[in-house]
């Protein structure tokens, strides 16, 4: 018998020291909680006055990392400010702009919160110079353009009749010195042929418009230097850009809200006055508050539900309350301790590590979870609570040890890599769970010991925990049919794997229906308007415009906005030119003078002429039509009808003429183009702090959320600054460098947790099976993932070491169930099946409740982590055990009734020999008989038996 006993002694290296640890607790409880209560006060306190919070995605970011290098460097140089994006959506142009208007007027008042807005961009100024920006050659072209307009500048008005303007233009066509503008000038005969013709027809009149040959071609490409609406959709959607003032003190975990929440009353007013058009409102820093505000709220009504609904499970699972509110306890005074160890070590939290809290929750209550079960079990073979106490921590605390180290370097694992949001949670989270441990092993049995033995409990029944090892009684019945067949289903459901995929798109983690992000989505589909753009950022404006063209040459790049080429460097050519234009514009009349009429006789001899010398040219038969036509329409109308349609027309022409030598003038400014002449909210976004940087914005083809798309935009846009950074490029690289360092967190912590379960167990074998459950409930998960068409996305990846400590958990504490019993056919115990299956569910139920969330990142967090823990929850129940079974299946069989036999009797000798040195650990009485509370009288035999 007593070989036997031996035999269901824990074999861990770990068992005598953990049970001198709580042997030493049970001697002084009192003063263990009181140390772990003045810890966790202390550690509050030092937090509240030493945490910060970093709610800025740059702080997630690897600041040594090449890509995230550069975007500091296009922050230090021009604002880390996203644009925030008013959208105005109406039938036409002409409902959009008057909303502009109003908006910009009414939002530029709130200057506390709002900075640079502006609705259209206002060159008035730099129009004034709008000569500087046609090339040497055309402007050239002017002076000659005056020179035929003369009689309009020096105000020699009869020098403007239509007879002279046909002779001059027929001495041109012939003079030798203009032939290689022969060409222009037959069109200019074939402008005023048309007029005349159009002017006195039948059933026609007036003045249409300015012949094309009498202004210069080049001077229309200035219109482009007028006032522009920030327009879209072909006039049916404008836009109105501003930024918000961030508070330098602002440490919510939502920031801006202020600031948004005000702009959208502001909208809300103006909205009411425009029935007919829609205002929304999007932007970066609009999508990143609004997903910040939904997690947050969606975070708090799952916590809720899973606080109910864990407490619920507790009650139901250990059939009573006491002990599951010693567990959440023990359980919040390490989260306490967690606090003041992340003040020490890290010193702040991020966006990413203030999850830590969800993840103590879910894996931190497990060891406390595994310490009750087996004290219940034991409790209830008529142990006394120290007995019991003693019992659990030899038992059990090993295999609670080796899971919260083997967990704990799950998470240490992700220090190791580049992505600092990722390094900081594995860090902050690993440290965490080591503190759980400890208060799972030390402060638990001092409440457990003075709830149940100094008030007087010693003698109750313990509660009596759900009987999970009954109702996997088919598993043992015939392990070997249950195990293949397991593997079969496991191998079927693995196949799914060839269709798990990643999906990089954030938008598909937005909660849905939500304002910014439908917004965008219609953005996309409808223009060419985004919220991401590539930057690049040049020395000069030359080298600027250089990458201007070779973005815009690429197939991925859509256009790209930059005010460098309204920046131009004076060469010393333009400026006389200029000069010489303005000095020749300087005294134009304001209007026409009265202009002579040709008689109609002398006019048709003009054409005729015309037409004569027209004719010396094979190529201008449809010229010598245009003017035959001319003459015909002549020749209709009276002589009194061809004067006074002459009359009018020669008025309306001159006058047209004399208009645009005004707007020419407006544009002859002799003093060169400045950064003064252009709107400050233009220059604070395209002009860095020195006035010598300057930055274009590059827009991409097609959907740039999506991840394809994404990858061709950043390579190409690379082959042509390998230096350009921007939203899209941070988050192409943050996404795989986020992807990567969990994988690599994955194969490091493997390798460190296999080295841990070797030293644990010393042997190869068990360190195999001890992964098993995590490996094929890794396996099925992502099997089931594939067959679901349930992708993994940035925000799920967090569960990978969650289930990763899940896993090796369950199966660290199955090997030592499965050492424990040496000797014997294995059955799973009913302390472990309990504990397993329990500690599953509260994981389940406090991760799953987010599947209820608006927040589809949450949503799908809650999905993959309740699925992956099923995962694991069946390998480790029904896989693992079967194959234990059917290897042990050559052993004998323990009953309960030999188990409770066996393993007390060499606590009792140990008991025997630690009463002698000290007595009781609480009383210091002697002890009664061999338990202390009768239980020896009652003996019980061992009698393996079989089924």
């Amino acid at each position: 018998m007593s070989k036997e006993g031996n035999n269901l002694k824990e074999p861990s290296v770990l068992a005598g020291p953990l049970r001198r640890i709580t042997s030493g607790v049970l001697r002084r409880p009192w003063l263990v909680i009181a140390a772990g209560v003045m810890a966790a006060v202390v550690s509050i306190v030092f937090t509240v006055g030493g945490l910060g919070f970093r709610n800025s995605r740059l702080d997630l970011l690897n600041p040594e990392c090449n890509h995230n290098r550069l975007w500091l460097d296009y922050i230090q140089e021009f604002g880390d400010q996203d644009d925030v994006v008013v959208v105005v959506q109406g039938a036409d142009r002409s409902e959009v702009v008057p909303v502009l208007e109003e908006l910009s007027t009414v939002l530029a008042r709130e200057d506390q919160l709002f900075d640079s807005v502006f609705h259209e961009v206002n060159l008035s100024k730099i129009r004034s110079k709008g000569l500087y920006y046609l090339p040497t050659e055309d402007l050239g072209a002017i002076e000659p353009f005056l020179d035929e307009v003369d009689s309009i500048i020096h105000r020699r008005w009869e020098q403007l009749r239509l007879s002279n303007r046909l002779d001059r233009l027929c001495f041109l066509l012939h003079d030798p010195a203009y032939a290689q503008n022969r060409v222009e000038i037959q069109h200019q005969l074939g402008d005023l042929a048309d007029g005349l013709q159009g002017v006195l027809g039948q059933g026609q009149g007036g003045y249409s418009r300015l012949p094309r040959s009498m202004m210069p071609e080049p001077l229309s490409t200035l219109s482009e230097l007028g006032p522009r609406y920030l327009l879209t959709n072909q006039g049916r959607w404008g836009m109105v850009l501003l930024r918000l003032i961030k508070k330098e003190d602002s440490s919510d975990f939502a920031p801006d809200s202020q600031g948004i929440d005000q702009l959208r009353k502001l909208i809300a007013r103006v909205e009411v006055r425009y029935p007919n058009v829609k205002i929304g409102l999007t932007g970066l820093p609009v999508m990143e508050n609004d997903e910040m505000r939904s997690s947050q709220t969606a975070m708090l009504r799952a916590s809720l539900l899973s606080l109910f609904g864990v407490s619920c499970l507790f009650v139901a699972g250990f059939g009573g309350v006491r002990h599951p509110l010693f567990t959440v306890a023990t359980l919040l005074l390490a989260m306490a301790w967690a606090f003041g160890y992340i003040t020490l070590s890290i010193g702040h939290l991020n966006i990413l590590s203030v999850a830590f809290a969800v993840i103590l929750i879910g894996l931190g209550i497990d060891f406390g979870i595994h310490y009750v079960a087996r004290y219940h079990q034991l409790r209830d073979r008529s142990m006394s609570p120290s007995e019991a106490i003693l019992e659990t921590a030899s038992s059990v605390g090993p295999g609670i040890v080796t899971g919260a180290v083997t967990t704990s370097i799950a998470f240490y694992m992700a220090g190791f890599t580049d992505f600092t949001g990722v390094a900081e949670l594995g860090m902050i989270a690993g440290g965490g769970i080591l503190l759980c441990c400890l208060a799972a092993l030390v402060v638990l049995p001092a409440l457990l010991y003075l709830s149940d033995s100094v008030r007087g409990r010693r003698g109750e029944r313990s509660p009596q925990p759900l009987p999970v090892d009954w109702s996997l009684g088919w598993v043992f019945r015939r392990p070997g049919v249950s195990f293949c067949v397991s593997i079969l289903g496991t191998i079927v459901v693995g196949l799914g794997v060839g269709s798990l995929y990643y999906d990089h798109n954030l938008l598909n983690l937005q909660a849905e229906g939500l304002e910014s992000v439908e917004l965008e989505r219609e953005l996309l589909d409808n223009s060419d308007q985004s919220c991401w753009f590539a930057l690049s950022i040049a020395g000069d404006r030359e080298e600027l415009l250089k990458r201007k063209e070779r973005f815009l040459a690429k197939p991925s790049v859509e256009r790209v906005e930059e005010i460098g080429s309204l920046l131009l460097v004076d060469d010393g050519e333009k400026r006389p030119i200029i000069e010489r234009i303005a000095a020749r514009l300087k005294n134009l009349p304001e209007r026409p003078g009265e202009i002579p009429v040709d008689p109609p006789s002398e006019l048709g001899q003009a054409l005729a002429r015309a037409q004569v010398l027209v004719g010396r040219f094979p190529e201008a038969d449809r010229l010598r039509n245009q003017l035959e036509a001319a003459r015909d329409s002549l020749r209709r109308l009276t002589a009194f009808e061809c004067q006074v349609r002459l009359r009018m027309y020669q008025q309306a022409m001159v006058g047209d003429l004399l208009s645009r030598l005004f707007k020419l003038r407006s544009m002859a400014n002799p003093e060169p183009p400045t950064l003064d002449d252009l709107p400050p909210e233009l220059v604070t976004r395209f002009v860095g702090q020195g006035h010598d940087r300057f930055l274009m914005k590059i827009y991409a083809k097609g959907n740039i959320w999506d991840m394809e798309a994404m990858r061709q935009f950043v390579q190409e846009v690379r082959e042509v600054d390998s230096d350009v950074t921007g939203n899209p490029l941070q988050t192409y690289e943050a996404s795989i460098q986020m992807k990567s360092s969990y994988e690599k967190a994955a194969l490091y912590a493997l390798a460190a947790i296999v080295v841990v379960l070797l030293i644990d167990f010393g042997n190869p074998l068990f360190v195999v099976m001890a992964l098993f459950p995590l490996g094929l409930g890794m396996l099925q998960l992502f099997g089931l993932l594939g067959f679901l068409g349930i992708p993994l996305n940035p925000a799920n990846m967090i569960v990978l070491p969650l289930i990763l400590g899940i896993g090796i958990d369950d199966g660290v504490h199955l090997i030592h169930d499965f050492r424990r019993q040496k000797g014997f056919r294995y059955r799973i115990s009913r302390s472990t099946a309990s504990a397993v299956l329990i500690t599953s569910l509260t994981t389940m139920i406090g991760f799953g409740s987010l599947m209820i969330a608006s927040h589809r990142g949450l949503q799908s967090l809650g999905r993959v982590l309740t699925i992956g823990v099923t995962c694991c929850l069946f390998s480790s129940l029904v896989i693992l055990p079967a194959l234990l079974s059917w290897l042990t299946r050559n052993r004998p069989e323990v009953s309960e009734a030999t188990e409770t036999a066996l393993l007390p009797r060499p606590h009792i000798e140990r008991r025997r020999s630690a009463e002698t040195a000290f007595g009781d650990p609480v009383s210091h009485k002697p002890p009664k008989g061999d338990y202390g509370d009768g239980a020896s009288k009652r003996a019980t035999r061992i009698e393996p038996k079989r089924r």
